[in-house]
């Protein structure tokens, strides 16, 4: 009996032990299935609601340099009367909502390609995440799709479409998300959204081309040759909110005034923001607080993150605000930061066109130098359009020197076109440079 009982507490043992595994692997799921459903049960839970009505529809983009682009934007729905409430734009409407808040985004898609929406840096529901093929279909023309969340963190996010996801958000299908603290900490005087991105314009031509919408140009058709390709992308337009160079707000301030700038790269480059003379801290990254702010004058920001800088408005003037990454400041990344009495400082869009057209000389002769011909002709182009932005002030001065720097520029092109000398073109483009200084000095008379 001894020896019975002994082994009936071994077996009863081991049975305990086998099913306490099985529980804790049974509660190991449920715990899983539990952080899987949490949000989708907040969502149901919540009290208050944000309602959003977006659409995503088809623009003409002009952007500074009097170039349109055919582009896509978001704009808010009227669902009482099942039609647009605003038209597109680039940004897509600025969306603000509260810690903890229900949201609930309306999508319908009214735009010939399929899209999504997926809300960057949100720690979203499985259904509310955006990716097709896995969360979620496509959103065809005409379809309609609700996204449902808790808007969890305060913070700075964006949302955008994440269908072809190198190529739907430079087309324009973009926008700010803020989350507002509960409880504000920090009392601004001032807030600033910008939200970064770049634009080639091939990309316009291709998806124009294919929605009959866009046609380009013939030599933008030649280079395509039929077809965009995402290894061969090739920015010309650097923007903050959509715009670029003169034709972006600046950003106003006030002696001793606290701001904050919400910093979003929505594009798909690498940017260096700087800001003259002032430095700033970095109170966030990507939606969460620093508890160690870093003091900055120059931040790099990568595709997809988010940073909030706060400043101290301390030295009165026009101080530049820009990206420091080659060729993005000359090609639009470029704004001000204005105090009272200091507007009539900020440089006019003659000049910054000046300043594009001394960059692109200063590229023609690098290309001249190693012998790529092709892409000093499509330089060339680059400072044939910022010249006409110029020409017709000029002229009123002095007629003649525009009909000269027309004169010369079509004989670089001509010389392009046929065998290149290099040594009539290094005289030629010589001869351009000249033009283009006397041009500014005589603008720079007459302001």
């Amino acid at each position: 009996m001894k020896l019975f009982g002994k082994l009936g507490i071994i077996v009863v043992s081991i049975l305990f032990l086998l099913t306490a595994c099985s529980t804790s692997t049974n509660s190991s799921v449920s715990n899983n299935e539990k952080k899987s459903t949490a949000a989708e049960a907040a969502v149901k839970t919540s009290k208050e609601t944000k309602v959003i009505s977006l659409y995503a529809g088809d623009i003409t983009e002009e952007l500074s340099e009097g170039k349109t682009l055919y582009s896509w934007g978001y704009g808010l729905w009227d669902e009482k009367n099942n039609k647009p409430a605003s038209d597109p734009t680039i940004p897509g409407p600025e969306i603000r909502v509260k810690e903890g808040e229900h949201v609930k985004i309306i999508f319908h898609n009214q735009q010939k390609e399929p899209h999504t929406i997926h809300f960057h840096g949100i720690d979203n529901s499985f259904k509310g995440d955006g990716t097709p093929g896995v969360s979620q279909q496509e959103v065809e023309e005409g379809e309609t799709f609700t996204y449902e969340f808790i808007a969890g963190h305060a913070g700075t996010y964006f949302y955008h479409c994440h269908v072809e996801p190198d190529r739907h958000p430079e087309m324009g299908l973009y926008g700010a998300f803020i989350v507002e603290p509960k409880e504000q900490k920090v009392k601004y005087d001032g807030e600033f959204v910008l939200m970064l991105s770049e634009r080639d314009p091939l990309l316009s031509v291709a998806e124009g081309t294919e929605a009959g919408a866009y046609l380009g140009t013939a030599s933008e058709h030649e280079h395509l040759n039929g077809e965009y390709d995402t290894a061969d992308r090739h920015p010309e337009y650097f923007t903050i909110n959509g715009k670029m160079d003169g034709d972006i707000p600046p950003l106003k301030v006030k002696k001793e005034g606290k701001y904050l700038i919400r910093l979003i790269n929505a594009g798909s480059d690498v940017h260096s923001i700087h800001t003259h003379g002032h430095h700033f801290k970095v109170v966030a990254t990507d939606g969460r607080e620093n508890p160690n702010p870093q003091v900055k004058d120059t931040i790099s920001i990568a595709p997809g993150e988010r940073y909030d800088l706060e400043f101290i408005a301390d030295n009165p003037g026009a101080w530049p605000l820009h990206c420091h990454m080659g060729p993005h400041a000359t090609h639009g990344m470029h704004t001000f930061i204005v105090y009272p009495g200091f507007e009539d400082k900020i440089m006019n869009h003659e000049m910054h066109q000046f300043g594009n057209i001394e960059h692109e000389l200063a590229e023609i002769k690098e290309f001249l130098f190693s012998e790529k011909y092709e892409q000093l002709k499509a330089e060339l182009g680059e400072l044939s359009r910022d010249f006409e932005q110029l020409k017709d002030k000029l002229a009123i001065k002095d007629p003649n020197l525009v009909k000269n720097i027309e004169s010369t520029g079509t004989e670089i092109a001509q010389h392009l076109v046929a065998s290149p000398d290099q040594k009539v073109l290094q005289q030629l483009i010589e001869q351009l440079t000249e033009q283009m200084n006397q041009a500014k000095e005589i603008m720079e008379d007459g302001e």
